[in-house]
């Protein structure tokens, strides 16, 4: 039922947009900014991809085992801990 009323599939076009916004945003920064700026969103974009792995990969692992909210829960953590990683190895 809450399928039905939330309508996941809306949301697939937006998450699909990203790749793109991405770009552009870097586009506007390179341009509008300097390449240095450009280069600090580069690289906090890649550390935000290398986080998103991290959360599919345990949202798919524990989702079944643990269920829907502790596995999301679990997922966000990873998230959190993997992208703040990279982004902390990626500016040293």
């Amino acid at each position: 039922m809450l399928s039905d009323v939330l309508k996941p599939k809306a949301f697939a076009g937006l998450f699909s947009a990203a790749p793109s916004i991405a770009l552009a945003s870097l586009g506007l920064t390179a341009g509008l900014m300097s390449a240095q700026k450009a280069s600090i969103s580069a690289t906090a974009m890649t550390a935000g991809a290398v986080g998103m792995i991290a959360f599919c990969t345990v949202a798919a692992l524990l989702e079944k085992k643990t269920g829907a909210i502790i596995g999301s829960g679990l997922a966000w953590l990873s998230w959190l801990l993997v992208a703040g990683l990279a982004f902390w190895i990626f500016l040293q």
